[in-house]
Order: structure tokens, then C-alpha cells, then sequence
């Protein structure tokens, strides 16, 4: 009996002391969890950013989105992510615009006279022969007087233009030979839904025809329409060479690709989320963009040539004197801006 009263104190001692211990140690684990304030903290949601574009992916701007959208979620460590809408899934360049402040797109990209919708300094965008060079075309766009057409078209529209890419000078493609003004009587050229597109068209005597990009090849292999005007690298891109015969070079305007986003949404993000983000819209995005460009451009001729087109160098001086007059008549609130460029050479 006393050996039985022995054993069970000696079992009842071994947990006390075993209860003891575990309540220390418990004690011990929290104090050093509230010191070392080891708590999980709330993961950052990432802010989703919808662009939209009406090129094919093989157009060279399609493939510097790509770029741009690797830099972005570089530079933000995964906290901006851009999903990219392609070939006018989205809708169409105005379409998207509108998308900027209904919230069925962010950010769009793509022909800046498109802005002149809703922005009337973005009417100097598609003035045709107001550059020089592609020197003068960048040291307006990458200087103060691209920032000034910046600030104003915020003003105007409440978007934010984050940057300006290179694009390749515009030429006609046409079913038709045209060496002067003259022959451009009636022709129906298609053109983006710009005023000044249309307009100075109108001046040099083509009936020109606002379509939207997508429908281009289709009308031209139809008959709809006679022509059509944009940079090489589109014209080969979207092998307009196999439903029109003609390429006449005459470099007539030099417009910027813009990249826009709503200005509700650049709002919605911090400051250093915008620093960012400009950074790289004028990044290795845009970089790729101007060298693809101008490397290009003799090689898209050349295989446009050879494709069976038939290549003419008209004298522009000819279609240049059509248009003398043409923003002091037609568009006088750019007036100020064209001067601007043209002191900017």
C-alpha cells in the first residue's frame, strides 16, 4: 500500500513539474512573438491595367506594348500589371478613347490625330509637311513643346498622355498613279476620323473617307475605296501590297504614336506608381519603337518593291503649295503650335 501511494505521488509530481514546464516555455514563445512582431503582413493587391491597340501583334508598335508591359511590372515589382488587348479587341481607336472614361480600357495607344476628337490642340498632331527631318520630329516630341501639347490636352480631355513614339512618315497607296495634286481628283482615300486628316485631303482634291483601321484591307479589296494613307511598316504589316498597286512616297505627315491613360485611373494610382509608370512608357518600350522605325524603313520599301508594287517619287513641293495657308484657314487654334514646331527645327 505504501509503495502504491509512493508511485502515484511520484506520477503526480512528474506532471506538475512537466505542466510547469510547458506553461513556461508557452509564456516564454509568446513574449518573443510580441517582441520580434513576427505577425503575417496583408499582401498588396496588384492594380491591373486593361491596354488597347488596333494593330496586328507582328506591327512593330504591338511588339513594343510588349516591352513596355515587361518594364512596367519590373519597375513596380509586380504591383502594376498591364493586360494587353490587341487588333481592336477592345474596339476601335475612338472606341477605346471613350473606354478611357467609362472604364472598359485604361490605357490606349495608337495614332495621336485621333486625339483631335476630343482635344482640339491634338488637331496639330496630322498637319501635313510640318517637319523637316526625324531630328525636328523629335526634338519637338521628347522637348518642351511635346510637354506643352501634353499639358494642354489634359486641360482639354482630363487624360494623361504619358508619351510620344516614333512612327514612320505617312504614304499613299493607291490603285491609281499619282505624280501631282491633279491626280488625286475624286480618288476616295481612306483616312483616320481626324478633321485635319480630312480636311487637308479635301485640299489637295481627293474625296476623303473616315474608316475605321480594321475595315481597310477588306474596302480596298472590294472597290470601296481607292487608297489608303500610312507609314511603311504598317503598310507592309497589314499586306495592304496585295490589294492595291500603288505606293507613292510622299512623307506628308509625321505623326507621334501617343500613349493616353484616363486620367481618373493615373489619379487612382500613388505617386511613385506614376513616376514609374511615365518611366517606362518613355522606356525600353519606346526605345525598341524608334530603332525598329528607322532601321526599317528602307527595308520595308524594298520589300514592298519587290512584293510587285510599283514605287513613285512624286514632287512634293507640288502637293506642299496645294496646302499653303492650310492651319491659318482651317484650324487657327493651332496656329500657335504649328509656329512652335516650326521654330523648333
Amino acid at each position: 500500500m505504501k509503495k502504491l501511494f509512493l508511485g502515484s505521488l511520484t506520477v503526480a509530481m512528474s506532471l506538475m513539474f512537466a505542466v510547469g514546464c510547458s506553461s513556461s516555455d508557452t509564456s516564454s514563445g509568446g513574449n518573443e512573438e510580441n517582441t520580434n512582431n513576427d505577425t503575417p503582413q496583408e499582401e498588396v493587391e496588384a492594380t491591373v491595367l486593361k491596354l488597347g491597340h488596333v494593330w496586328p501583334n507582328s506591327e512593330i508598335h504591338a511588339q513594343g506594348v510588349e516591352e513596355f508591359k515587361e518594364e512596367v511590372e519590373e519597375l513596380t515589382d509586380g504591383r502594376i500589371v498591364i493586360e494587353i488587348y490587341e487588333n481592336g479587341s477592345l474596339g476601335d481607336d475612338n472606341e477605346l478613347l471613350e473606354g478611357l472614361n467609362i472604364g472598359t480600357a485604361d490605357i490606349w495607344l495608337g495614332g495621336a490625330g485621333v486625339l483631335s476628337g476630343s482635344s482640339e490642340t491634338a488637331q496639330i498632331f496630322t498637319v501635313p509637311f510640318m517637319f523637316k527631318d526625324q531630328e525636328h520630329f523629335d526634338n519637338v516630341y521628347n522637348g518642351e513643346v511635346g510637354e506643352e501639347i501634353s499639358n494642354r490636352i489634359n486641360s482639354e480631355t482630363g487624360n494623361q498622355v504619358l508619351s510620344y513614339w516614333t512612327r514612320g512618315a505617312r504614304m499613299l497607296t493607291v490603285n491609281k498613279e499619282v505624280n501631282t495634286p491633279e491626280d488625286l481628283e475624286g480618288l476616295r482615300i481612306r483616312v483616320p476620323d481626324s478633321p485635319v486628316f480630312v480636311e487637308s485631303w479635301k485640299m489637295l482634291g481627293a474625296a476623303p473617307t473616315p474608316m475605321a483601321f480594321g475595315e481597310v484591307f477588306t474596302s480596298l479589296q472590294q472597290g470601296v475605296i481607292d487608297g489608303q494613307e500610312n507609314p511603311l511598316s504598317l503598310i507592309y504589316n497589314s499586306k495592304f501590297n496585295e490589294v492595291v498597286d500603288y505606293l507613292v512616297l510622299t512623307e506628308h505627315v509625321r505623326e507621334p504614336i501617343a500613349m493616353v491613360i484616363g486620367g481618373s485611373k493615373f489619379e487612382s494610382l500613388d505617386p511613385e506608381l506614376q513616376d514609374l509608370l511615365i518611366q517606362a512608357a518613355n522606356g525600353q518600350g519606346k526605345d525598341y519603337v524608334a530603332n525598329e522605325v528607322l532601321s526599317g524603313e528602307e527595308d520595308f520599301l524594298q520589300k514592298l518593291e519587290e512584293s510587285g508594287m510599283k514605287v513613285i517619287q512624286p514632287d512634293l513641293s507640288l502637293f506642299q503649295e496645294k496646302l499653303e495657308g492650310f492651319v491659318e484657314e482651317q484650324f487657327p487654334a493651332v496656329q500657335e503650335i504649328h509656329e512652335m514646331i516650326i521654330s523648333a527645327q
